[in-house]
């Protein structure tokens, strides 16, 4: 059973409670340090009961299994969101989602010594509004047309890898894992990378909540007023984004992202505070490897 709570638009999903049953277990979990950095960094259950987590911080695992954006979990150690991982785990073919994020948490707990509480916060938060009076766009916000354009990443910076195929024949299709299986009407392509956001076919709901609230590691609230769907590109300095974030960096000076969203796609940051729900973190641990 799920909570909502709706904050000015900002829709926050948390379970009620978080271990309050046994929850179903993987049959086997691997465990290693990537010191390597290489890989996609998500969470992903391929054909054949195999769950992978190839270059993956820690705190996308407590995300991914809880339901939380970036922004609502509080008191994790640094090292959860530097140090990155290789994990592997099996269970049934067909085990649902839902589950899957269950197997998660038990993982956290019996490998991780993961322990915490949830409460609601009076926390700083961000809403995105229109920068100009006339309410005009800024050149790279523009609505989306009925083909997928491109991603766009800034000047000299290679397009990243994407995921990799399934294994064996390829029977069957990677589902990836998420920390919410909302809709949220994107149809095309999106990335967000250190320094940059291409997105394509996206909504501003999305856009403020899973590109902005990962960068800014803030709740952002969309106020712009702006329905339907678009296709941006924004370039700024990477500064401040610390490890969330993992791909190619602009390899030139870009201006703070508060001016790059102004003059790119002309919207704006308004600082606030408001009522969060969160997770804090009361223990964790790293794990030993096998």
């Amino acid at each position: 059973m799920r909570r909502r709570l709706l904050l000015s638009g900002l829709l926050i999903a948390l379970p009620v409670t978080f271990m309050a049953q046994p929850a179903p277990a993987f049959d086997v979990i691997s465990i290693k340090a990537n010191r390597t950095n290489q890989g996609i960094p998500v969470v992903a259950f391929q054909p054949g009961g195999r769950m992978i987590a190839g270059n993956v911080v820690v705190r996308q695992i407590i995300e991914v299994a809880y339901g939380l954006d970036a922004v609502q979990l509080l008191n994790a150690p640094d090292w959860t969101a530097t140090e990155r991982f290789a994990i592997e785990a099996r269970t049934a073919d067909d085990t649902p989602t839902d589950t899957i994020r269950l197997m998660l948490r038990a993982m956290l707990v019996d490998r991780f010594g993961f322990a915490a509480h949830q409460e609601r916060r009076e926390l700083p938060i961000y809403a995105l509004t229109m920068a100009r009076p006339d309410k005009r766009l800024g050149a790279r916000l523009r609505p989306s047309g009925p083909e997928c354009a491109p991603i766009r990443p800034p000047e000299g910076v290679p397009m990243p890898p994407p995921p990799p195929p399934p294994p064996g024949n390829g029977a069957g299709r990677i589902r990836l894992i998420f920390p919410t299986d909302e809709p949220l009407g994107r149809r095309c392509g999106a990335m967000t990378a250190p320094g940059w956001i291409s997105a394509r076919s996206i909504t501003m709901e999305e856009f403020t909540r899973r590109q902005l609230s990962l960068v800014v590691r803030r709740p952002v609230v969309d106020e712009t007023g702006l329905s339907g769907q678009f296709d941006l590109d924004v370039f700024f300095s990477p500064e401040g984004q610390g490890g969330a974030l993992v791909g190619p960096t602009p390899v030139s000076d870009a201006p703070a992202l508060v001016t790059a969203l102004q003059d790119d796609l002309g919207l704006k940051l308004d600082a606030r505070r408001g009522p969060v729900d969160v997770l804090v973190v009361d223990g964790i641990e790293r794990p030993s490897e096998n």
